[in-house]
């Protein structure tokens, strides 16, 4: 078997070297007449957007996803570093089987995963079939030219073969295709007549019939987000075929205005809209809706309407509609009885076919349709629309209608509670309590808008289901990102920042020692293996001088530095020669990107250049007993001076060439705790709760702490914050939190306003105060780590990021 899975590495690497395919290589791979070809542009990325999407998140064992990665089991053992298809076809009256098709790379297959597998050559028509044995499930993989196929059907993998070469591409999928947006993760090509069987096998209960007509071939780019699943292309109408689609091609999308009559409590809505509705249906011949411009289904109360819109209040069939007789009166609209039950029937198919029209309501340019029954439904929805509390009034409809186009043929709107129990009510019955579990209450609406190129026959595409985020109530804090790691998070998360959106980024490290680089979206921009744990903070320089920013980390063994994409620049990582016992500090003198890198190995330092060349003007290279923090630069007024702490308690203040600056008078007890300058004063605290002050000529002033002798501190030039047991001290004030395990207390300072935050990791509550040691209001918030507090998008609200529980990473917003 080993031996067998090598040959399959080996000829992958040779296929590596073929030319490269032509534009449409891998569809001439593809099956005919697949349900759906799912083309992933970048694998990693879109199984990354798919983990960390916060709906799929609070799916925690999912038997539909159990099912679907049983079925294509073979695939977790598979690594593409270019695009690929994912392609389903129906075999067998509801048996559907999938293929995947990639280009080769050396490392295409992990090998290690498969060592209990089982396979065999298979010999066709002079080509060789691997056959595969995992467990109960049974692939085939052939490789023509630099071309990985790989299915669960023998018969598919033999059609490739014999079709390949000489395949001809169809040209409505080439139209499609070539409006393909290759920055998005994925993208979703179907034939809808093969699409309605498989959607059959998905939801048995549902009638997808009507999926068969309604075009002839689609390409949908989905992007899945932390807080949201969308997808945009575009679907052709064939008219000899019958399509749907094909009613639409005549007329100009307007803009859609039935939410100003649709109740905020409504379960769906469908509405159409058209420039000429005799273009629209050329069957009605009469010119009663002449002056009609958008027609609409939707359900309330339980009930279903149908509603018209008029160009204005003035139109012919509201004259002669108000003729018939008066049912009720609800705040001055009447309440008609529909004398003529057949007047619109069959006048706006194939999309609104027969619908109840008893009863009716004029409401200005609208003309709303009901069943007798609905009576009470009717008066409801004439005091929503006096009253303004329709859709169109809601903000998270208003933030909704801002990501779809302000004009188009056709919208749908559903919502999320009727959505969820209508998806669940069509699947089989063992999906159907896991979807009905579903918390959707900050998702509000999925919306579809398909927009028609009036003369063409395809229409753009828009679908999404989108977190609402409308304003929330002021002095709140709410949740923004939840990110979920493959492994616990190691580190505390940091932002550092984006130089070309100028915003910040999240970087953390896992306990499996990779780093993340995180976006303001929420989506693992890539992830890096290191040789072990972060030391310290993550630091950014500018080492070309052109406002490109880079991160640099140190671990026990290296110093590395990544560029924005996750490559290391030349020439790190360096290498300690024994161990790096502290982060490298990184120093700037004169603000002039003239990096010095300081390396401490114990008792040893070292400063190099950054091209990584020791500077062999820095004269101090250590000492007899090692540091226990990282050295440190400070400038004060015109002089520079470098801090270390020797574990002797010796204080060494240096010149810039590593020769004595301040000779201290004593040894230092200290404490755990770093030195500050604190009123131009070097400044730390010693295990006998003294705050120290060395002043420029060595002497020590030594100021008795309200302190134990395990205590922190942290400090400003001009304020102090220590903390012991439960007490946080900020300035001269106190505040006393319960008992717990807490983190080292942190100060901020974001546009001359101090914060200062500490976590108590027990009770997994993040606090922040002041200055004044009040607390900033929707605090505490859950979090499990130290937070690291900045501006992280575009408005002027700060946020802050923490860890969550087991493998999540969170950022709040403070409204």
């Amino acid at each position: 078997m080993k031996r067998i899975l090598i040959l399959l590495l080996t000829i992958l690497s040779i296929g590596c070297t073929t030319e490269t395919p032509k534009e449409y290589s891998l569809l001439k791979y593809a099956p005919q007449n697949a349900a759906v070809i799912l083309q992933i542009q970048d694998f990693e990325s879109f199984q990354s957007e798919l983990k960390n999407n916060q709906l799929l998140q609070s799916f925690k064992k999912p038997k539909f996803k159990q099912d679907f990665n049983a079925f294509v089991d073979y695939l977790q053992y598979i690594k593409p570093n270019s695009k690929s298809l994912l392609c389903f076809n129906e075999l067998g009256k509801n048996s559907f089987e999938y293929t995947f098709i990639t280009k080769t790379h050396p490392d295409l297959i992990v090998l290690d995963t498969l060592q209990k597998a089982s396979a065999e050559n298979i010999t066709y028509e002079g080509n060789t079939i691997i056959k595969t044995t995992l467990g109960d499930r049974v692939n085939y993989t052939f490789l023509a030219d630099s071309i990985f196929v790989n299915s669960s059907s023998k018969l598919l993998i033999e059609n490739c073969i014999r079709s390949y070469k000489k395949v001809e591409i169809p040209a409505s999928l080439k139209k499609v295709y070539a409006t393909i947006d290759e920055s998005k993760s994925a993208t979703l090509l179907a034939t809808p007549k093969h699409l309605s069987p498989l959607l059959k096998h998905i939801f048995p209960n549902a009638d997808t019939k009507f999926v068969e007509t309604f075009g002839e071939q689609m390409a949908l780019d989905v992007s899945v987000l932390q807080d949201e699943i969308s997808f945009t292309g575009i679907i052709t109408a064939n008219d000899s075929l019958s399509h749907s689609l094909s009613s639409l091609k005549n007329t100009a999308p307007r803009e859609h205005k039935m939410a100003n009559i649709i109740p905020r409590h409504f379960q769906y809505f469908t509405s159409i809209t058209f420039d000429e509705y005799q273009k629209f249906h050329p069957e009605t011949t009469n010119d009663t809706f002449d002056a009609l411009e958008e027609v609409c289904t939707f359900s309330f109360n339980g009930q279903r309407f149908t509603a018209l819109r008029f160009v204005s209040p003035n139109n012919e069939v509201a004259k002669q509609l108000a003729t018939n007789t008066k049912l009720s009166t609800v705040r001055n609209i009447d309440i008609y009885k529909n004398e003529d039950a057949a007047l619109f029937q069959n006048h706006f198919t194939p999309f609104i076919k027969n619908f109840e029209n008893d009863t009716f309501v004029i409401l200005d340019e609208y003309i709303v349709f009901a069943e007798t029954q609905a009576i009470r439904s009717l008066a409801i929805l004439i005091g929503n629309y006096k009253d303004k509390q329709t859709l169109s009034h809601q903000k998270n409809y208003q933030q909704a209608m801002q990501n779809l186009s302000d004009e188009s043929s056709l919208l749908t709107f559903v919502n999320t509670d009727t959505f969820k129990r209508e998806f669940a009510e069509s699947t089989k019955k063992a999906y159907q309590k896991e979807i009905l579990s579903i918390n959707l209450d900050d998702y509000p609406y999925v919306a579809l808008q398909f927009t028609n190129e009036k003369g063409s026959n395809y229409a753009h595409v828009n679908g999404m289901l989108k977190r609402n985020t409308a304003k929330p109530t002021e002095n709140t804090v709410s949740q923004l990102l939840n990110v979920v790691l493959d492994n616990p998070a190691a580190t505390d998360p940091q932002f550092v920042k984006n130089h070309i959106t100028k915003r910040r980024e999240i970087v953390v490290q896992d306990e499996q020692n990779a780093l993340y680089l995180i976006s303001t979206k929420g989506k693992i921009l890539w992830k890096k293996p290191l040789d072990g744990k972060i030391l310290g903070k993550i630091s950014q320089v500018d080492l070309y001088k052109n406002g490109r920013l880079q991160l640099a980390v140190t671990t026990p063994t290296s110093f590395y530095i990544f560029d924005r994409k996750g490559n290391e620049v030349k020439p790190y990582p360096t290498k300690a020669k024994s161990a790096y016992t502290q982060p490298v500090a990184i120093f700037d003198y004169d603000k002039s990107k003239n990096y010095r890198f300081v390396f401490t190995e114990g008792n040893k330092v070292t400063m190099r250049d950054k091209k990584g060349k020791v500077v062999t003007g820095f004269k101090f290279s250590g000492a007899e007993n090692k540091f226990i923090n990282p050295p440190q630069h400070f400038r004060v007024k015109t002089k520079d001076y470098i801090v270390l702490q020797e574990s002797n308690g010796k204080l060494h203040i240096l010149s810039r060439t590593g020769t004595p600056r301040i000779t201290v008078k004593e040894n230092i007890q200290f404490s755990d705790n770093t030195v500050y300058i604190h009123n131009n004063l070097f400044t730390t605290s010693d295990r006998n709760r003294n705050l120290i002050q060395v002043d420029s000529k060595g002497q020590i002033q030594k100021t008795k702490l309200p302190v134990e002798e395990n205590h922190d501190v942290t400090m400003t030039t001009r304020t102090l914050v220590s903390f012991f047991e439960n007490k946080l001290r900020i300035k001269d004030k106190t505040v006393e939190l319960d008992f717990g395990s807490y983190s080292k207390p942190k100060i901020f300072l974001i546009k001359n306003k101090i914060y200062v935050a500490i976590t108590d990791k027990d009770a997994q509550k993040v606090y922040l105060f002041d200055s004044n040691a009040k607390s900033i209001p929707g605090f505490p918030a859950f979090g499990t780590s130290a937070m690291d507090l900045e501006n992280f998008d575009k408005d002027q609200k700060l946020e802050f990021v923490t860890k969550g529980e087991n493998n999540t990473i969170l950022v709040y917003k403070l409204n």
